[in-house]
């Protein structure tokens, strides 16, 4: 009895060391159990905009773009040629192109010319300021008086601030002609993908296929 008891104990050791070994070694014909994938990555909400994000006030040399619309432009030549019709900006907010609108008479007969915002040179003068005490009318002078002497010249406020305060320079100068933008090529804004869809495809008259005609 005792030795069956004993051949019992011994044989669930065994097999008690084999289950542990197989669980160690993942058994002889078991694949490897796969490893722990990492969580899928989400994209995070964009913080919450700051005090720094936020601009409070216009800076000196800032312009309004819709005011920039209207701006008389001049040629080499110091002659009116147009006015500003349109700024292109690109994806970073950077002024890529300015349209110009040429010739014509309150908008009839004009031609859209465009050029690179960084050949366009932008000119303010400044304001001329009041004077705060005006010099009356002197009386005739004796001989025996010296003249007074000149009054100062007169004061003007700061271009930049000018253009600043108003929102726009006061013109723009190109290094070009009326007769050179006149002969320019015509600018063309993108045309609409869905208007292009839309259009008919041209037909080849060598490619295309001549109709069966049909028996009497």
């Amino acid at each position: 009895m005792k030795m069956n008891v004993a051949y019992a104990a011994l044989i669930g050791t065994a097999l008690l060391g084999s289950a542990a070994l197989a669980q160690q070694s993942g058994g002889a014909g078991e694949a490897p159990a796969p490893a722990a994938q990492p969580a899928e990555t989400q994209s995070k909400a964009p913080p919450a905009p700051g005090p720094e994000q936020f601009i409070d006030k216009q800076n000196v040399g800032e312009w309004r773009a819709p005011k920039l619309v209207g701006v008389d432009v001049y040629g080499a030549d110091n002659k009116k040629v147009g006015k500003i019709k349109d700024l292109l900006i690109n994806h970073d907010g950077s002024a890529r192109t300015v349209v110009i609108g040429v010739g014509g008479f309150l908008g009839i007969g004009e031609k859209d010319v465009a050029v690179p915002f960084q050949s366009v040179q932008w000119r303010t003068e400044g304001r001329v300021l009041p004077t705060e005490n005006p010099t009356p009318p002197s009386a005739p002078l004796a001989s025996s008086e010296q003249p007074p002497s000149p009054p100062p010249p007169p004061k003007k406020t700061d271009a930049a601030a000018t253009e600043a305060s108003q929102g726009y320079p006061d013109k723009a100068v190109i290094a070009a002609t009326l007769a050179q933008l006149k002969s320019a090529p015509e600018f063309k804004y993108a045309q609409s993908p869905l208007a292009e869809a839309a259009e008919p495809a041209p037909q080849n008259a060598a490619t295309e296929r001549p109709q069966p005609k049909s028996t009497p």
